[in-house]
């Protein structure tokens, strides 16, 4: 069992410009902006777990972002 990153999709503000865990995440394609959903959205089968867009998501006051076992 392992953890991966999960977009809240109705806490994400992505469609208002943040780009945040977009940005930060160390891992190429990732995390990537739908834009019919308008919201980030994770590759789990790319995600290592590292948390880093939690951090950054958190750091924002967003909460958007939560780790889901696999």
């Amino acid at each position: 069992m392992y953890a991966v990153a999960e977009v809240l999709d109705e806490s994400c503000v992505a469609h208002k410009g943040c780009r945040l865990c977009i940005m930060y995440c160390p891992e190429a394609n990732t995390i990537m902006f739908d834009p019919e959903k308008k919201v980030a959205v994770v590759n789990e089968y790319s995600c290592k777990g590292c948390e880093l867009c939690v951090v950054v998501c958190n750091a924002a006051k967003h909460q958007a972002i939560k780790m889901a076992s696999r």
